[in-house]
């Protein structure tokens, strides 16, 4: 097993240089930056810096990151926002987890209580929890959370078409329809000022981008059988 980790970040570099400064050292990173102004500069730091032209949101910035990852022979990547929000010391406790789950993605599940959330969030995040159980019949703690590791083999073989805020919700739902596990660690949730500010999340234009692709999805499963599914869920 070979561990990296991979960082989009459009327009986060002073967060993105606190971030880098965590994560513990001889840990290989890839830094995604997605068509950030000023163009990032990581001078310094030993990660490995891939640029998209134009910013092309998180999904394209994600991918980008899993195809070099798996072209220079890495097997798992730990996901984590440049924006702060998610602790980089927790990096190593999901190697651990996939270390003893290697074909399983490890969640991250925040923990809420006195953590500053906003209200729309958490309900946001309960509701996805929900959709998640009734799109797969799997339940799992987080699923908006985006600090993950991934085995990059089986994530690979899937079908997500999704873009932008949605798509790490879309390949959990198609991960469990390919029968692919899941695995969970408990985190802290990290929201301040600064986090908040700094975050790319668009309240409605995401949310209905969100609700309307669920309701494809629950209606998907619905109206098929387990096995029409699993071909769904997979890259022909």
């Amino acid at each position: 097993m070979k561990f990296c980790v991979i960082i989009p970040c459009h327009n986060h570099s002073e967060a993105l240089f606190k971030v880098l400064k965590k994560i513990r050292k001889g840990i290989s990173v890839i830094v995604v930056d997605d068509g950030s102004l000023p163009p990032l500069d990581i001078g310094g730091t030993e990660a490995v810096l891939l640029r998209n032209p134009q910013n092309m949101g998180k999904a394209s910035a994600l991918k980008s990151g899993f195809k070099y990852a798996v072209e220079h022979g890495f097997t798992h990547a730990v996901t984590m926002d440049a924006d702060g929000q998610h602790p980089p010391e927790f990096a190593d406790d999901f190697m651990r987890a996939a270390c003893k789950n290697e074909n399983s993605i490890i969640l991250g599940v925040r923990d809420f209580k006195n953590s500053g959330a906003p209200w729309g969030r958490v309900f946001l995040n309960k509701f996805s929890n929900f959709c998640m159980w009734a799109e797969t019949g799997v339940r799992v703690g987080d699923t908006q959370c985006g600090y993950r590791c991934y085995p990059l083999k089986e994530i690979a073989q899937l079908n997500v078409p999704q873009s932008g805020f949605v798509f790490e919700v879309e390949l959990l739902v198609k991960a469990a329809w390919a029968n692919v596990g899941f695995s969970e660690i408990k985190i802290p949730a990290i929201y301040d000022a600064g986090t908040l500010a700094s975050s790319h999340y668009r309240p409605f234009a995401d949310t209905v981008k969100f609700t309307i692709m669920n309701i494809k999805l629950f209606f998907t499963r619905l109206l098929t059988t387990s096995k029409t599914r699993e071909r769904i869920a997979l890259k022909k």
